[in-house]
C-alpha cells in the first residue's frame, strides 16, 4: 500500500471519498461549525502536527490536506456552496486524519465540524497496517 498521504493514507482515502456525499445543509453546518472554533485551538493542533511529524511525513500530510480542500472545493461548488469554512474545515480535518493518535487530543479539535455530519471521524482509528509495515513499504520507495 503507497502511503502517500501519510502514517494513516488509508483512512484519508476513506475520508476523500465521503465529502461529495454530503448535502448541502451540511456543508453549511460544518462550514458554521469550524468559524465557532477558537483559531487558537486550531492553531495549536496545527502546532502539535509539526510538531510530532518528520518533514517527510508532514509534506504527506499536506497533500491529503491539499487533495481534500480540493474534493470540498468541488462538492462545495455541485451544490452551490461558496463558504470557504467549509475547505477549511475539510483542510484541517484530512490532516488530523493522516496523521491521527500522534495529536492527541487536538485530532478532535480538527475534526470536530466534519465529525458532526460524518461521525466516523470522530474516533480516531489507525490505518490497519503496522508500523513496520508502513516503514517498511518508505525504505522500499512504496510511498
Amino acid at each position: 500500500m503507497s502511503i502517500i498521504f501519510g502514517p494513516n493514507s488509508r483512512r484519508v482515502l476513506q475520508f476523500l471519498t465521503h465529502i461529495e456525499d454530503l448535502s448541502p445543509e451540511e456543508l453549511d453546518r460544518v462550514a458554521d461549525l469550524w468559524k465557532q472554533t477558537s483559531s487558537q485551538t486550531r492553531a495549536e493542533g496545527w502546532a502539535e502536527v509539526h510538531r510530532t511529524t518528520t518533514d517527510e511525513e508532514r509534506y504527506r500530510i499536506l497533500v491529503a490536506a491539499a487533495v481534500a480542500r480540493r474534493a470540498a472545493l468541488d462538492a462545495a461548488r455541485n451544490h452551490r456552496r461558496h463558504d470557504w469554512a467549509f475547505w477549511a474545515a475539510v483542510w484541517d480535518a484530512a490532516a488530523a486524519v493522516a496523521v491521527c493518535d500522534r495529536i492527541g487530543s487536538h485530532y478532535n479539535v480538527l475534526v470536530a465540524p466534519l465529525a458532526a455530519v460524518m461521525p466516523s471521524l470522530s474516533h480516531c482509528r489507525r490505518d490497519e497496517l503496522s508500523t513496520r509495515e508502513l516503514q517498511g513499504a518508505v525504505l522500499k520507495g512504496g510511498g
